[in-house]
């Protein structure tokens, strides 16, 4: 069975986009940089190339042969928050990876360790589907989809123009019926 959202979860999604938006004086369909959001939210981002008590070793691990197995985590000291993101991904990916970390505190989830006793990964579906979702429209909130829809000329210059990936944005077009909504808009219009 598909894990569906608690009740209300995508209107709270798209209201943290727009919100934070407007405190950052961006607009609706203004890229997201969620460096910025992240030093907005008091929330330190260290690239793990830079962290201070990873071992190069492992810095080297994580950025070749690794390179999968690792983009981004949010450690807890305390009530502090840091997010540790992989540098070696593209651009793209790491303002997904930093924004679905960001979307963890946002929405309060309790910290946890990566890993269970029994070595295997510690993986709440619900919460990383939450987190999922809330980083992907923080990034792209319904006016940005609809704004790449109708005015942006291909997906190349749209993904450029919000520095995420294709993937990430066919998502959220999709996810918001940016299209259909570009659609109805441009009927009344020209009638």
């Amino acid at each position: 069975m598909a894990l569906r959202h608690r009740q209300g979860f995508v209107k709270e999604s798209e209201e943290y986009a727009l919100e934070f938006r407007k405190e950052l004086n961006l607009s609706e369909h203004a890229p997201l940089n969620p460096f910025l959001l992240a030093e907005f939210l008091c929330v330190p981002v260290i690239a793990l190339s830079e962290h201070p008590t990873i071992t190069r070793e492992r810095k080297i691990q994580f950025s070749t042969k690794w390179r999968d197995e690792f983009s981004a985590a949010t450690l807890a000291h305390g009530t502090r928050r840091e997010i540790v993101h992989n540098d070696s991904h593209h651009h793209y990916r790491q303002n997904s990876n930093i924004a679905h970390e960001l979307a963890h505190i946002i929405l309060g989830h309790p910290p946890k360790p990566p890993m269970l006793t029994d070595g295997c990964r510690n993986f709440d579906k619900l919460l990383e589907r939450e987190a999922h979702d809330l980083g992907f429209a923080l990034l792209v909130p319904r006016p940005a989809a609809l704004y790449a829809v109708e005015e942006i000329s291909n997906t190349r210059q749209a993904c450029e123009h919000f520095g995420v990936s294709e993937p990430l944005l066919t998502f959220r077009i999709r996810k918001t019926d940016a299209r259909r909504w570009a659609q109805n808009r441009a009927r009344k219009r020209f009638g």
